[in-house]
């Protein structure tokens, strides 16, 4: 018998990994993390950027936050080509638009080595 648990995760490949976000320190980061949340194909974003890493943004001077999150997605065949994809969704906006998609993100960077498959 097949049951309905087995064709779904044979059609969705959810994927986790995480991601540094660095951001503009009078941006809300709320308003960063709903943007990112936004984007086709992600489905949750956990952010769980640590005390110490908040408590050295407040005393920054650069006018820049360093946060950590954990995203969760769709992928397809090479979950390591979804991840170029967001990166050039977050921080590329249309065609001749000087602006960021997401405003006040400044740089993503995720690291490869946590990608799983959820």
């Amino acid at each position: 018998m097949i049951k309905l648990k087995d064709i779904l995760c044979e059609d969705i490949s959810l994927f986790s990994v995480d991601v540094i976000l660095v951001t503009d320190k009078n941006t809300n980061f709320t308003d960063v993390i709903d943007g990112v949340r936004g984007i086709r194909k992600i489905t949750t974003v956990n952010a769980n950027t640590p005390e110490e890493m908040e408590a050295k943004n407040r005393k920054r001077t650069d006018n820049k936050e360093v946060h950590t999150a954990s995203i969760k997605f769709i992928g397809g065949q090479d979950p390591k080509q979804d991840l170029d994809f967001f990166k050039t969704t977050m921080l590329q906006s249309k065609k001749g638009d000087p602006n960021k998609r997401i405003e006040g993100l400044r740089h993503v960077i995720f690291k490869p080595k946590s990608l799983i498959r959820v």
